[in-house]
C-alpha cells in the first residue's frame, strides 16, 4: 500500500509538472504571438512612409550626382518579425530630383521601351509627360545589391530600386 502511495504522488507531481510546462509554453507562445503581431504592424507602419533622408549616395546609384531631392521607401521581404532567425532581403525604391549639371551624361540613354513601375504613394514626385531613359548599364550591381535606374533628363528626374539579396 504504501509502495501504491508513493507512485501515486509521483505521478500527481509529474502530471502537474506536465501541465505547469504546458501552460507555461502555452503563454509563452501567446506572448511571442502578440510580440511578433505587434512587430508586423510597426513594420507596416514604418514601411508606409514615404521618406526624404539622403541615405543614397553615387555610390549606391552610380550617376545621380548630388541631387536636389529625395523621396523613398523601404520595404523589408520575408518577415523580419519572425521567431525563426535569418536574413532578411529589403528593397528600397525613390524618386530624385536631379541638379540639371547632372543630367547631360543621361540624353544619351536610349528611351526606355518598358517604363518602370512607381509606387502609388512615389507617383506625386514624378512630373507629368515624363519620358523615361534606360541604360543597358542597369540593373547592375553596386554595394552588396542590385540597382536599376531611369531617368527624364529634360525633366531632370530619376527613379530607382534597390535590392539586396
Amino acid at each position: 500500500m504504501r509502495t501504491r502511495s508513493v507512485v501515486l504522488v509521483i505521478a500527481l507531481a509529474c502530471a502537474a509538472l506536465v501541465a505547469g510546462t504546458v501552460i507555461a509554453v502555452d503563454q509563452f507562445t501567446a506572448e511571442a504571438d502578440n510580440t511578433e503581431q505587434e512587430c508586423t504592424a510597426a513594420l507596416q507602419a514604418d514601411q508606409a512612409k514615404v521618406r526624404t533622408t539622403r541615405d543614397w549616395t553615387s555610390k549606391d546609384i552610380p550617376g545621380i550626382g548630388d541631387y536636389v531631392e529625395i523621396h523613398w521607401q523601404g520595404e523589408k521581404l520575408g518577415s523580419p518579425c519572425s521567431r525563426v532567425p535569418g536574413p532578411t532581403d529589403w528593397q528600397a525604391e525613390g524618386v530624385l530630383r536631379l541638379r540639371d549639371t547632372d543630367t547631360g551624361a543621361f540624353a544619351a540613354w536610349a528611351v526606355a521601351t518598358v517604363p518602370p513601375t512607381v509606387r502609388d504613394t512615389l507617383r506625386p514626385f514624378v512630373p507629368e509627360g515624363v519620358r523615361w531613359r534606360h541604360s543597358a548599364d542597369f540593373p547592375q550591381a553596386v554595394q552588396g545589391g542590385r540597382v536599376d535606374l531611369f531617368v527624364d533628363p529634360e525633366r531632370a528626374v530619376a527613379w530607382f530600386s534597390f535590392e539586396t539579396g
